[in-house]
């Protein structure tokens, strides 16, 4: 939070920044859809997306189209991952919420797709909070202890598929849903991860975890079609929490099993307050940022990937209240571990308007007084932007 004398003298120092006001970022979103084949390029990063988009379009898909937005506190405030699950919504049907942790990983995680109520006592860890000694999270969180967790969904879901660890001494978990019970045993010889989908009853909106002794890592809740966008992101994660502090293995196993149409991955709004913008920092976030990247190709090696670049940050914390130099580096490391990894790109940074644009979208009302997250307003324009990216 910025101290109120701090945040004073960063409004002086706006008047004497010579930063002229940006224009509306341009349209149509150019998203640097790279060649996968390295050859004749008859593969591009995002061909999976845009065939399962087409086939949900028809009516010949026989699950829902699945997006999985990794990031960062941008991301799990939910307005930019909701704004374009409505906006997918409208044209393909609402699909559910998607994976939605057990517990917030951290507290200030939000779902704007489904209610959430937990009851009882459990242990909760996040990728940005606190870690257990395994590193396992599932896709950023888990809950473990004994207690009941109750869904309620925005609109009807068809199956819900819980995701548990099985381990020594594994406790007991129920899923209910109206006059539905199933019961689930999560005791194993070894810990790994296991999966419980359950068809529901037609119209359920309600669904209830009743464990003891479990370690939850969340649950899908998914209609039969349309689109789910599962919101991963987690406040003050970075791309070396994601790629360190859950075992590479198990994230893979995770994400496999979710099986997403396209992965979107779109981190750095912490790492630009630290990182310099040359030296061993921004190569080693090169480095963690392809491994993380390596991880969600080798999960589903068919599918696409999208690689969102930083906003630019105006750094408040500088007397003379200079735009961050790490972003652009950042954007050009991020950029070329997505092309090595055969991700799409799209330059989010360049897009606004570049260098010093974040205080032209405050000026504009589209960011908030730290320079780093959206407005109401902002976060509907950068889902309106990636929604014509995406479908263009």
């Amino acid at each position: 939070m910025l101290r109120p004398t701090l945040f004073l003298v960063s409004l002086g120092a706006i008047a004497r920044v010579a930063v002229a006001d940006a224009p509306a970022p341009p349209k149509p979103v150019m998203i640097d859809d790279t060649c996968v084949d390295r050859g004749a390029c008859k593969t591009k990063a995002l061909d999976h997306f845009a065939a399962a988009l087409a086939a949900q379009k028809a009516g010949k898909a026989d699950r829902p189209l699945r997006i999985a937005y990794l990031g960062d506190s941008l991301t799990a405030a939910d307005e930019i991952v909701h704004g374009l699950r409505e906006k997918l919504g409208k044209v393909l049907g609402a699909g559910g919420p998607g994976f939605v942790h057990a517990a917030n990983p951290h507290p200030f995680d939000q779902n704007n797709a489904v209610v959430r109520w937990i009851g009882g006592g459990w242990t909760v860890h996040g990728v940005s909070t606190a870690m257990p000694a395994d590193r396992l999270l599932g896709l950023g969180g888990s809950a473990e202890g004994s207690g009941t967790i109750r869904f309620a969904t925005v609109a009807p879901v068809r199956s819900i598929d819980v995701h548990y660890l099985a381990q020594p001494r594994g406790g007991a978990l129920a899923i209910v849903a109206d006059k539905l019970t199933v019961k689930v045993d999560t005791s194993a010889d070894t810990k790994r991860s296991e999966f419980k989908r359950v068809e529901l009853p037609e119209g359920t909106k309600r669904v209830e975890l009743q464990a003891s002794g479990v370690r939850l890592f969340g649950a899908t809740l998914e209609a039969a079609r349309g689109v789910v966008v599962d919101n991963l992101g987690v406040v003050n994660a970075t791309a070396k929490g994601f790629a360190t502090n859950i075992q590479p293995d198990h994230l893979r196993n995770q994400l496999a099993h979710r099986a997403p149409d396209l992965t979107i991955v779109m981190l750095g709004t912490n790492e630009a307050e630290w990182l310099g913008a040359r030296g061993p920092g921004m190569a080693e976030h090169e480095k963690v940022f392809g491994d993380l990247l390596a991880t969600v190709r080798a999960a589903n090696p068919d599918s696409s990937c999208l690689v969102v670049s930083p906003l630019d940050q105006m750094d408040w914390r500088d007397p003379q209240f200079q735009p961050r130099t790490s972003v652009p580096a950042m954007v050009d490391a991020q950029h070329r571990a997505a092309t090595a990894h055969g991700c799409a790109f799209w330059n989010l940074y360049d897009w606004m308007g570049g260098k010093g644009s974040s205080l032209a979208w405050f000026r504009r009302g589209l960011l908030i007084k730290d320079f780093q997250h959206p407005t109401a307003a902002g976060a509907a324009l950068l889902a309106d932007a990636l929604y014509a990216g995406l479908v263009r």
